[in-house]
């Protein structure tokens, strides 16, 4: 379809296009990846045709075929049976991946792509890409590393990979995914007092990797969910000694609740948390005694001191 409706032309002289433009560039010199667009979608269609196309290529001498879900509807199972056709009848071929998220799978197919031999896996970091994005090289680099023992980068690169993730979204003016996998502000935080209780006895009860590996970090959150065991940690954080068996952390715990009943959120709150702890183990300061304040609330049209306006049209028009 891609080749009819798209390119306007026909499936000969598409094989001609994929050869001739790949031994040009042959000629001057040049190594050539040959990125299959549409290749899945196509191999639906035509099994047989998108084989061609892939024949064609490496005839002409593309070192590398880069098979692309363009549209990304594949699913994992089509990925590898597509795939397993191309090594079934290009044995040893060198192949790539190239997948589009629209299904939420492109991290899935790449991962498989890789599982039957794929030596080149192309994508963004943090999945930036058209529509629904592309391939996240962020899950995909530490998958690959954490849980596939494919070390593509050492280690003290990988506990970059949070650092690089925010920096690529501050540069691109796009607000980080809190909930990201892997890098996400979110991905370790924990807030129900049970899981943290159990995480601060044994961190593999919560969390699939250790934090620090890809530069991230583990966060307790407070909330009407949180447990002693949060209030005791949160406290430590902020430099202050609290058991989880002293009545002030019961005491602190108590206030909480009741403040989030009444819509207080203390979650990304911190420094109020902290002066609530404070002012529970009677530490905090009195700066000063509110006697009393007053709003004052004015919009005007013209760029002058509001002061030096006329107060009324009367006035005005005395002027």
């Amino acid at each position: 379809m891609h080749v009819k409706e798209a390119l306007r032309t026909t499936l000969d002289r598409n094989l001609a296009l994929i050869s001739g433009s790949i031994e040009f560039l042959r000629q001057q010199g040049k190594t050539v990846f040959y990125d299959a667009e549409h290749f899945f979608d196509g191999f639906k269609d035509d099994p047989q045709y998108a084989l061609a196309t892939v024949g064609k290529a490496m005839e002409a001498g593309a070192e590398c075929v880069i098979l692309c879900d363009t549209n990304g509807g594949s699913l994992p199972n089509q990925i590898r049976n597509a795939i397993e056709a191309v090594k079934e009848k290009f044995p040893g071929i060198a192949f790539g991946i190239h997948a589009h998220n629209d299904s939420d799978l492109a991290v899935a197919n790449s991962l498989i792509a890789v599982e039957m031999g794929a030596v080149q896996v192309q994508g963004t970091i943090n999945g930036v890409g058209e529509r629904c994005g592309n391939a996240n090289l962020c899950s995909i680099i530490a998958n690959l590393c954490l849980k596939m023992g494919l070390a593509c980068l050492g280690p003290e690169h990988l506990a970059r990979l949070r650092q690089v993730s925010r920096f690529i979204m501050e540069m691109a003016n796009i607000p980080p995914n809190r909930y990201q996998p892997y890098v996400g502000r979110s991905a370790f935080a924990h807030k129900g007092g049970v899981h943290i209780s159990a995480v601060e006895k044994n961190p593999k009860t919560y969390e699939h990797i250790e934090p620090n590996l890809v530069g991230n970090k583990r966060r307790i959150l407070v909330s009407d969910l949180a447990g002693r065991t949060a209030v005791t940690r949160k406290a430590e954080e902020f430099g202050l000694e609290l058991s989880k068996g002293d009545p002030v952390a019961m005491q602190v715990l108590e206030e909480l609740k009741d403040l989030e009943n009444q819509g207080f959120q203390f979650e990304a709150a911190e420094a109020s948390f902290e002066l609530l702890i404070n002012k529970t183990m009677g530490k905090s300061k009195k700066y000063f005694d509110l006697v009393g304040f007053r709003v004052i609330d004015q919009k005007q049209s013209e760029n002058k001191d509001p002061c030096q306006l006329p107060r009324n049209r009367s006035e005005a028009e005395r002027k």
